[in-house]
């Protein structure tokens, strides 16, 4: 075990080494300094004045035709006004998983994508990658290094189009691989993580760089029928927003402090996102929001274009600005925005509160101020993928995988056995990366991927290796993702005929999925399914891998199959993190971000509908049917007990009230909250990861099953016992109702805690009082 992991190790290695070579490309634009040389005496580089006096005193300087580029992303270098010493500034980065740049000295670390990231039920993981990538992007943004976008868009911002907290509403989605799953509350604590990870650095003075949270608002639709998300209009009730399409996006504001956000392409309730002035008030009276919002790229246009919501794109320009939209991705506030202002149809003081908006934020990453003692102006190239990031990289790969079925102990496999494997997905590479990478090899070829390690080549490393160097490992494909062809089934049914272990690397692809791509079947696609169920028949101990960004409907591979590892779009260290995994290397413990419906589910709701509560229900929430693996659902190859802590043996029935100050001293339900702790223990005999997952379920009736408040995951040796605590408070069973507003309802809930495969310990719990509004809907203009 110790020889076949250093083998892994040195490996990693030898691949980080080769990412940190020169990379051919477009030869980086050093970073221009605000404020400097004679240009330091301008009234905006006072540091002595609040900022938010030295961006009114830029604003006064500017002259009309130097505002549009400045409220304008990807303009550079057009944003650079040389008469006031203010350089251009790319607006846009995208960082789901990793910093979406070009090679600079190094390659940016790329990362398991979010879909996995939810998978791991752990937020530390997520803050700490979220830090990587917040340094990683001012090194690179350092070195004057580009978007990796084949049109060599220019050097990077420092504003990342990130994160996606949308709902995995449906599994058909394409871009279910950019979120972190189904439930409000995992999402909210994704969003938290992410935002303080990445704009809270070492210096406090300072952003480190800025989140954009993105699809404001309620937007899971690529192309359906004949909709596209550029003319989708997504009509939203206020329960369902309020029960699912604002609280990860409130939080993230109100928790996370985030600085950006992007509006989405659809319009909501017959007003485009980006022209809401309901959305606009929402975010910043309602929520208290201080940053700045960009529209996605094209949706100013597709105002007028394609929602047709606008009659001139003149007037689009000033309903989006009207609506709070700073930034323009694309073109129409360059071509527009004067014309606009001379017709009247927005004022200038709109204008200059964009300007403001945006503005604000470059002082705040510390821009236009001195740099000699801001850490964040020397961080070197050598920061950028280091080797201590890619050991949490794999690391975190790892916590994403979750083990869906393993009869019989057919996983671990031994090291050093005879092996085949076989499925399209045998020797990916680009696969396993999923969407929105940086360059992940040097070189010219940004769309190189031979740098990293494939499935088959970590599995070759572990097993070949094993008992001496005595293992075999062999390989045929069998299939393709999506063709129909069957020519190569014989040859991969021989080679597993001739093995004793047989692992099946099955799903998707960037070719079935992704933005601007939706599904329309959740199964299989191709021959796969057919393929699965010839390799199966052999009677082998197989082990089925799962890579895919919305769910893959296994109706009848769920029975069959002896064990199923679901990997998601693993990313860069997916092979290796695979391949541990199946030799007992690691031992698997992530959960179900989403549920795993079977194949005709998609029969019975309308990808359209962005009601959560319609029969049968979406996600685990509000769905009523049977799943094939229901969300928080994953194994281990070690045992778990939960029950209740010895100082709190009966986790017995409790109350608590929404209104202490008019409760009784005497009473029981005096206070507003109470206690709960779990006694989590290994029973098995390896190491091993479990997530205590918290649920409520309301007072009945309710079209709400129940709802997440609370997880954690713990890693314990064999043997090993840890305490799991938690409140919950009145104000943690809040409920939406169908005016919008989130309410303490009195009643009479149950508490319980699970591994997501059985209930270990429950309660019920009184709320005593009245009904109180907690967060009232907000107000529409």
């Amino acid at each position: 075990t110790k020889k076949t992991m250093k083998l892994l190790v040195v490996c990693c290695a030898i691949l980080a080494a080769a990412m940190c070579v020169d990379a051919a490309g477009p030869t980086p634009v050093p970073i221009a300094r605000a404020c400097a040389g004679a240009q330091a005496k301008q009234p905006f580089c006072d540091t002595s004045k609040t900022v938010e006096e030295r961006v009114k005193s830029l604003i006064a300087l500017l002259k009309q035709n130097e505002i549009a580029p400045l409220l304008t992303a990807r303009m550079s270098p057009k944003g650079n006004i040389s008469r006031l010493g203010v350089p251009e500034y790319d607006w846009g980065a995208n960082c789901v998983h990793g910093v979406q740049s070009r090679c600079g000295t190094k390659c940016p670390t790329s990362f398991a994508n979010p879909n996995g990231l939810g998978a791991s039920f752990n937020m530390s993981l997520v803050h700490r990658m979220a830090q990587i990538m917040g340094v990683e992007l001012r090194a690179l943004w350092l070195e004057g290094v580009g978007e990796n976008h084949l049109n060599d868009l220019p050097h990077l911002g420092l504003d990342c189009w990130s994160p996606n907290i949308n709902i995995a509403r449906d599994p058909r989605w394409g871009r279910n691989q950019e979120v972190p799953g189904e439930d409000p509350y995992l999402t909210s604590m994704y969003g938290i993580a992410y935002t303080r990870g990445l704009q809270e650095g070492e210096d406090k003075r300072y952003l480190q760089a800025i989140t954009t949270i993105k699809h404001w608002d309620a937007y899971s639709l690529e192309a359906w029928g004949n909709v596209t998300r550029h003319d989708f209009n997504a009509i939203v009730s206020k329960y369902d927003f309020a029960n699912t399409y604002f609280p990860a996006f409130r939080r993230a504001v109100k928790e996370g402090g985030a600085k950006g956000f992007m509006c989405s392409y659809n319009a909501v309730n017959g007003v485009p996102s980006c022209a809401s002035k309901f959305f606009n008030s929402t975010l910043r009276g309602d929520w208290g929001f201080t940053g700045y919002v960009t529209s996605d790229s094209g949706a100013v246009e597709d105002i007028v274009k394609n929602h047709k919501y606008t009659k001139t794109p003149q007037a689009a320009v000033a309903a989006a600005l009207s609506a709070g939209t700073d930034i323009d991705s694309g073109s129409m506030y360059v071509d527009y925005l004067d014309e606009a202002v001379s017709a009247g149809l927005v004022s200038q003081d709109v204008v200059d509160q964009a300007l403001f908006n945006s503005l604000r934020m470059r002082f705040e990453l510390g821009l236009f101020d001195p740099i000699e003692d801001q850490p964040y102006w020397h961080v070197p190239p050598e920061a950028v993928n280091t080797e201590e990031s890619q050991a949490f990289n794999l690391f975190a790969t790892q916590q994403t995988l979750v083990l869906l079925k393993n009869a019989y102990m057919t996983l671990p496999f031994p090291p050093g056995s005879n092996v085949a494997v076989v499925g399209p997905h045998f020797n990916a590479t680009a696969a396993m990366v999923g969407n929105y990478l940086g360059q992940i090899c040097p070189g010219e070829d940004r769309k190189d991927f031979s740098c990293i390690t494939s499935p088959l080549q970590a599995i070759q490393l572990i097993n070949d290796a094993g008992r001496d160097g005595q293992g075999k490992t062999s390989y045929a494909q069998g299939c393709t993702v999506t063709g129909n062809s069957t020519d190569g089934f014989q040859p991969a049914i021989a080679v597993a005929e001739a093995a004793d272990y047989v692992v099946m690397m099955l799903g998707l692809d960037e070719s079935v999925e992704g933005e601007g791509n939706d599904r329309v079947t959740i199964g299989l696609p191709g021959v796969q399914e057919q393929f699965a169920q010839a390799i199966l028949k052999l009677g082998k101990r197989t082990a089925i891998v799962l890579l895919n960004g919305g769910i893959v409907a296994i109706d009848d591979l769920a029975e069959s199959a002896p064990a199923i590892l679901e990997a998601f779009y693993p990313g860069y260290q997916g092979g290796t993190a695979i391949a541990t995994a199946l030799f007992g290397e690691y031992n698997p413990g992530g959960k179900m971000p989403v549920t795993m419906y079977s194949s005709d589910y998609v029969k019975e709701v309308d990808m359209r509908s962005m009601d959560m509560t319609v029969a049968p229900g979406r996600t685990y929430r509000y769905f009523t049917g049977k799943p094939l693996f229901p969300f928080g659902w994953g194994l281990s190859y070690t045992t778990f007990t939960m029950s209740a802590a010895a100082s709190d043996p009966s986790w017995a029935s409790r109350c608590i009230t929404n209104n202490p100050s008019k409760s009784s001293v005497q009473s029981s339900c005096s206070s507003e909250q109470t206690a709960y702790s779990v006694n989590v223990t290994n029973t098995g005999d390896r190491a091993g990861d479990e997530v205590v997952q918290v649920y409520f379920s309301p007072p009945q009736p309710n079209a709400l099953i129940r709802q997440l408040v609370y997880f954690e995951r713990v890693h314990l040796e064999a043997g090993a016992s840890t305490l799991v605590s938690f409140s919950i408070n009145y104000a943690t069973l809040g409920l939406g109702d169908s005016n919008g507003d989130i309410l303490s309802i009195p009643g009479t809930y149950k508490v319980f805690a699970t591994n997501g495969v059985r209930a270990a310990v429950e309660s019920t719990l009184e709320v005593q009082g009245l009904p109180k509004i907690l967060i009232p809907f907000p107000q529409q203009e």
